[in-house]
Order: structure tokens, then C-alpha cells, then sequence
């Protein structure tokens, strides 16, 4: 499994995560990132109470490692303990593979509770500041080759807050925020840049 490093005010930075994390073999493809999926308000009317208790039961863990450290196992007790199904009732666990947690849904649908499933997932992200002659250039990036993480909050402009462990390796759990569409976005002197790659699934945990 990869490092993690600080962020420095100007530098490039990164966090990966341990491509040999299990997955589920044959993964459904990925929903359509930006549109929203049909028949999303009923369902999710009935998963309030459940997302509420995942997310809950995530953050009280803050700090912590769950289990065996994986981010497969945090997301698991999660799931269980709210009473939802996990990746094994979708299908065999096995290596090098996707897992699949619930219904796909699309980022526009994606709410707090929801889990994603991430391959080769990266994120660059560059701030450049004009201040009359003067340009000032920022750059960081994150990666998730092969992982799995908790959604705590829906953002703006394609983020998401996200609660997940093993980002550095061995790290407990963590809350990072993660970006899901290119964007490009101007205030006064300052340009923000938004660049993604890889692919990613988005998925509402069902009951049992």
C-alpha cells in the first residue's frame, strides 16, 4: 500500500491505496456519472434511518482502526451493524475484482450512507492565483487505485466528504474530501482546476 504526505502550500502531493484490497468479482458497470438515475426518491425515503445509523456508526470510529485495517472491513461492520447487506450477498469475495454494495445510483444521487467502490481513481487538482504581475500556482492529487469508502456529505461541484481507513496504509479512520467531475471554477484572481480519472461506482445499501 502506498504513502500518504502533508500538503505544502505550492507542492504536489498524493495518497494511494493498497491495490491488493479485495474486491468482487463481476461487477456491474458503472451508473452514469452527472445524470440522475430513475426511480432514486422512493428508495431512498425508506434508507434514511439506515444511512443515518452507517454514517454514525462510522464517525464514532474516528481515529480508530476497525478490524484488520482494510477499508473493506470498516465498510462491512458498517453495513451489517445497521442492518444492510454487504458486498457478499452480491456476489463471491475475491481478489483483484469490484465489489458491488447495494443499487448503483449516480453521483446526482448519491447521498450521505452511500458507498463507492474506486478503481484506478485519481483526482488532480491546480489553483493558480494572479495577483497583478505575480502567479502563484498550487497543485495536490489523490488516488484510490482499488478501495472502497462511506459518503458522510454531498458537496458542491462534484465532492464528496467521504469517511474511509487504510488512506495511508495502516492509517485508522479518516475523512477526506474527494472529487467526482472535471471542473474549472473562477473567483476574482483565483482559477481552480478539477481533473479526474479512473472509474468509480456508486451504491445504496439495501436492507436485509
Amino acid at each position: 500500500m502506498g504513502h500518504g504526505d502533508t500538503p505544502g502550500p505550492t507542492g504536489r502531493v498524493g495518497t494511494t491505496v493498497d491495490p491488493g484490497t479485495l474486491a468482487r468479482t463481476l461487477s456491474p458497470s458503472p451508473g452514469p456519472v452527472g445524470l440522475a438515475s430513475g426511480g432514486g426518491s422512493a428508495a431512498n425515503a425508506g434508507a434514511v434511518s439506515m444511512a443515518d445509523q452507517i454514517v454514525a456508526s462510522v464517525r464514532r470510529r474516528a481515529g480508530e482502526r476497525v478490524g484488520n485495517g482494510e477499508c473493506f472491513t470498516l465498510v462491512d461492520r458498517a453495513l451489517r451493524a445497521a442492518g444492510a447487506r454487504s458486498a457478499a450477498d452480491f456476489g463471491p469475495i475475491a481478489p483483484a475484482v469490484d465489489y458491488a454494495w447495494g443499487r448503483t445510483v449516480s453521483l446526482s444521487d448519491v447521498q450521505s450512507g452511500d458507498v463507492i467502490q474506486f478503481r484506478n481513481y485519481r483526482y488532480d487538482r491546480e489553483v493558480v492565483t494572479r495577483t497583478g504581475p505575480r502567479t502563484d500556482t498550487t497543485t495536490e492529487f489523490q488516488t484510490r487505485p482499488h478501495h472502497t469508502a462511506i459518503v458522510e456529505r454531498v458537496g458542491a461541484n462534484g465532492s464528496l466528504t467521504v469517511l474511509e481507513q487504510n488512506v495511508p496504509r495502516r492509517s485508522p479512520v479518516l475523512r477526506s474530501q474527494l472529487f467526482f467531475t472535471n471542473s474549472t471554477t473562477r473567483s476574482g484572481g483565483t482559477t481552480t482546476t478539477i481533473r479526474v480519472q479512473g472509474t468509480f461506482w456508486f451504491y445504496r445499501p439495501q436492507a436485509r
